[in-house]
């Protein structure tokens, strides 16, 4: 029984080097031609290492005015970073409605944007991490993304109350990506504040018509600015059941290119890169083509 059992220690540890000796070194045919791998490891390729793919984004809404945008070498984004229901000090509450959506739980990030003073739009403490706060017009090169803002305004807020004043227009790129995000802007935009924003791919744009744009204000943003992605964001729903607000469906109705990504059985996590050829936005992650023109996306909340 002891030889029975040395023999199958051995033939087992005979396999074992065997595989190892394959998965090291590549098979040689004849003249010493290579007809095998060289080695059995995909996290050799760089497409498949976690978190990392080659000029590709990913972007995340966690509601209110927040997303969570992560460029192709980790770098961490979050924009208006808002005081949740459940948070530390306080629940969040809006014209006495509670705000329900999870808090950030300490997501890190290297960058956070804050377009106005208000707890909805700049709770910092929800974010881990060491992060910069940007919340300047001034251009900030930052993580080796240039960061810039566009001086506008913001309407009356309540609880607590924040008088009518100044938002900023949060612009920069990723991965070749130009994002825009609109903050608590209350106001249509003047052709100069088209013109310093530029070119836009991605659009982040208020669509509640309650202390943001009005819904029709917030259609005429996004036929000025004609980007080719559209994030609707402050809106009603499940999460906040404000009647003051307007459902995202009051934005949508009539327009030609809606894609939701909403459902409760898909991913929060969208991903798009930048076509080189065409230099225009694709989505790679859900499948869905987007449209030759403006597409709206209703993301999924995170939690």
């Amino acid at each position: 029984m002891a030889g029975n059992s040395r023999r199958r220690f051995f033939k087992h540890l005979f396999a074992l080097s065997a595989f190892s000796g394959a998965s090291m070194w590549s098979f040689k045919g004849k003249g010493g031609d290579k007809i095998g791998l060289t080695e059995a490891n995909a996290m050799t390729n760089q497409d498949y290492v976690i978190g990392r793919f080659k000029n590709r984004i990913t972007i995340e809404y966690y509601g209110v005015s927040c997303f969570v945008i992560r460029s192709s070498n980790g770098t961490r984004i979050i924009t208006d970073p808002f005081l949740a229901n459940g948070a530390v000090y306080q629940p969040m509450k809006v014209n006495g409605y509670k705000m329900l959506h999870s808090e950030l739980r300490k997501e890190p990030a290297d960058v956070v944007t804050v377009s106005c003073g208000h707890y909805a739009h700049c709770y910092v403490s929800a974010v881990g991490g060491t992060p910069y706060i940007y919340k300047i017009t001034e251009p900030t090169e930052l993580h080796g993304i240039t960061f810039r803002g566009v001086a506008s305004r913001h309407l009356d807020m309540t609880e607590p109350v924040l008088k009518a004043g100044q938002n900023i227009i949060i612009c920069f790129e990723v991965d070749g990506i130009k994002i825009c995000h609109l903050g608590a802007l209350g106001h249509r935009l003047t052709d100069e504040q088209v013109r310093q924003i530029g070119k836009v791919d991605i659009l982040m744009a208020p669509v509640g018509g309650c202390e943001t744009l009005p819904v029709a204000d917030a259609t005429e943003a996004c036929n000025q600015l004609k980007p080719q992605v559209v994030f609707p964001m402050e809106y009603r729903s499940e999460r906040y059941d404000n009647p003051s607000w307007a459902y995202v469906d009051e934005f949508l109705k009539d327009k030609k290119h809606v894609l939701r990504c909403d459902s409760n059985v898909g991913s929060s996590l969208l991903e798009f890169a930048l076509d080189e050829k065409t230099k225009r936005v694709k989505i790679t992650s859900p499948s869905p083509e987007l449209s030759s023109e403006t597409t709206i996306m209703v993301p999924r909340f995170v939690y």
